[in-house]
C-alpha cells in the first residue's frame, strides 16, 4: 500500500463480498481463540496497537466478537518507540482511531536505542522487552486478564525460517506460541492479506512501517526473497504448511519441556545457592530431555540473565569429565563427588 496512511481499496478489485470475509475472518479469529483457550469467559483484553493493519485489524475483530458477551475489550495501548521519522504520526494515527472506537488509550514514548546501549542489547531485543514490559505494566493498571498481539499467519512463517536458518532446536522452531502467559495471540491462523482485505471492506484505515521494506533486515529479506521464492516452488502459498509444522514442533517440544521440568524436579537439590545433580541419573537421560533439564537448571541460577544453547552445550560437555568447570551466566558450574553442581556468582 506505500507509505503513510493505507485507505480501502475497491471491494471489486478484490474481488471478496463484505459479508463472506467478514463472516469467515471471524469465525477463523474465534476458533483459534477457542482451540487454545486464549479468552476466559468473563476476561479483559488490552490490545497492543501499533497502527498497522495487524493490530488495528486485531482490535476491529476483537470488538466484534466482544459483543457476543464473552469477554471485554478494556483498552489499547501504543508504545512509541522513537525509532522512525514516522513515530510521531503512528502515534497520532493510534490515538485518533481509539478516540473514534471510543476505547481508552496508553501511550507512551520510550528511547529504544539508549536501553539497547546500556544493556548490550540488538535493537529489535530492547524493543521487544520494553514493549512487552510496558503492555504488562498497562494490564495490571487498568485490570486487564488477556494482552492481545498482532501476530499474523506470515509472521509465524518468517519467524520459523529465520529460526531454522540460526540452526534452532523444536522449542525455536515452534515458533510464535498462540499464548505466553497473558499474551495471546488471535490472529496466528490468519494472513496478513486477508487482514487487509477486512479492513478494506470496512473502509477501515491503517499505517505502514516504511522499514517493512529495508532488506537489510534478515526478516524482511525472508519476507520479500525467500517466502516468494518458496511460494513459486511450490506453486502455492507456503504460509499454511509452515505455520502447520510449527504447531506440530511445538506440541513436540511442549510434551519434552515436561519431561524436563519433572527431570528437574527429581534431581535438583538446592542448598542456599548452591544447585546440585546427580551426574549417573544425569548420564541415563536422552539428550533432548538432558539439554532442557540443564537449560532450566542453568535459568533458575541465572537470574534475570539470559542463558543459551551455547550455555547448555558447554555444560553437556563438562559431563564428559574432560575440564573441571565452566563460567555460565550467572554461576560456576563444576564436577564435585558425583555431582553437577552450580555455584550462583558470590556463592563459594
Amino acid at each position: 500500500m506505500g507509505v503513510g496512511i493505507s485507505f480501502w481499496v475497491s471491494l471489486w478489485d478484490l474481488g471478496l463480498g463484505v459479508w463472506d470475509l467478514t463472516s469467515s475472518l471471524h469465525q477463523q479469529v474465534r476458533r483459534t481463540i477457542r482451540r487454545h483457550g486464549l479468552v476466559p469467559p468473563g476476561a479483559r483484553v488490552l490490545v497492543g496497537l501499533s497502527g498497522g493493519s495487524d493490530s488495528v485489524a486485531l482490535t476491529r475483530l476483537l470488538l466484534d466478537l466482544a459483543e457476543h458477551g464473552e469477554f471485554t475489550v478494556a483498552g489499547l495501548a501504543h508504545l512509541n518507540h522513537q525509532l522512525r521519522a514516522s513515530a510521531e504520526r503512528d502515534e497520532s494515527f493510534c490515538r485518533l482511531f481509539a478516540q473514534r472506537l471510543g476505547l481508552p488509550i496508553v501511550v507512551e514514548a520510550v528511547d529504544v536505542r539508549a536501553y539497547a546501549q546500556a544493556h548490550t542489547l540488538s535493537i529489535e531485543d530492547a524493543a521487544r522487552r520494553l514493549r512487552y514490559a510496558f503492555l504488562e505494566r498497562v494490564a495490571a493498571d487498568i485490570g486487564a486478564d488477556r494482552i492481545a498481539v498482532g501476530h499474523t499467519q506470515d509472521d509465524q512463517a518468517e519467524t520459523f525460517l529465520l529460526k531454522l536458518m540460526r540452526g534452532a532446536g523444536l522449542t525455536g522452531l515452534a515458533g510464535i506460541y498462540p499464548r505466553r502467559g497473558a499474551v495471546i495471540r488471535p490472529l496466528l491462523d490468519v494472513t496478513d492479506v486477508d487482514l487487509q482485505a477486512y479492513l478494506a471492506s470496512q473502509g477501515e484505515p491503517w499505517v505502514e512501517d516504511e522499514t517493512n521494506d529495508d532488506l537489510d533486515n534478515p526478516r524482511n529479506r525472508v519476507r520479500h526473497v525467500i517466502l516468494p521464492e518458496l511460494d513459486r516452488a511450490a506453486g502455492g502459498s507456503t504460509h499454511p504448511a509452515i505455520a502447520r509444522a510449527a504447531g506440530l514442533i511445538r506440541e513436540d517440544g511442549q510434551w519434552l519441556d515436561e519431561l524436563g521440568r519433572e527431570r528437574v524436579r527429581a534431581l535438583a537439590v538446592r542448598t542456599g545457592n548452591r544447585l546440585e545433580l546427580d551426574l549417573r541419573s544425569l548420564a541415563e537421560l536422552p539428550p533432548p530431555v538432558l539439554r532442557r533439564v540443564l537449560l532450566l537448571a542453568l535459568r533458575a541460577a541465572a537470574g534475570t540473565r539470559e542463558v543459551g544453547l551455547e550455555h547448555v552445550e558447554a555444560v553437556a560437555a563438562l559431563l564428559s569429565g574432560t575440564q573441571g568447570g565452566v563460567d555460565v551466566p550467572g554461576s560456576r558450574v563444576e564436577l564435585r563427588g558425583g555431582k553437577l553442581v552450580l555455584l550462583q556468582q558470590g556463592a563459594v
